[in-house]
């Protein structure tokens, strides 16, 4: 009797498999990297947001740059601000606004974080550099392909 092989996957399927193994995998090295200084990577990303600013930040700029829920955000707020790290506060100019102020604790944890980081090694450097390059070669080419597409849905040519 003979055995049949498995089918081997589409080049698009193994790509993204390896791409969405790959993410999970240096968000695992990450949070793990940041979880003495009690953050997960998704905190540091809003933190570091909030660093950068070194003002009031309006929440929905969050919401729109990290392209996620204002439910998530809020949630990740809510920690960040149990930490100590942030403040919120209704925005006096537009009360449906909630502003949100990295604190001196923030500032700190925030360098830490950025200094921890980036002594993060995923692979040697020059490997670093030609994976960096491919990735930014994929992530255009798909964001060209999801435009397209939604294009496509809106019934534009």
């Amino acid at each position: 009797m003979a055995t049949t092989q498995p089918p081997h996957p589409a080049p698009a399927t193994a790509l993204i498999a390896a791409v969405l193994q790959t993410q999970k995998l240096i968000t695992n090295h990450l949070n793990s990297t940041l979880r003495p200084l009690g953050l997960s990577f998704a905190r540091y990303e809003v933190l570091a947001m909030m660093v950068a600013e070194n003002g009031p930040l309006p929440m929905v700029r969050i919401v729109r740059a990290l392209d996620r829920h204002p439910t998530t955000i809020g949630t990740l707020v809510d920690g960040l601000e149990d930490a100590g790290l942030c403040v919120r506060a209704i925005n006096r100019s537009d009360r449906r606004s909630t502003l949100v102020t990295v604190t001196d604790k923030g500032l700190e944890v925030g360098a830490s974080a950025s200094r921890a980081l980036d002594g993060v090694a995923l692979a040697e450097p020059q490997d670093m550099h030609r994976l960096h390059e491919g990735l930014q070669q994929l992530l255009a080419a798909t964001r060209r392909a999801s435009t397209a597409a939604a294009e496509l849905s809106e019934g534009r040519p």
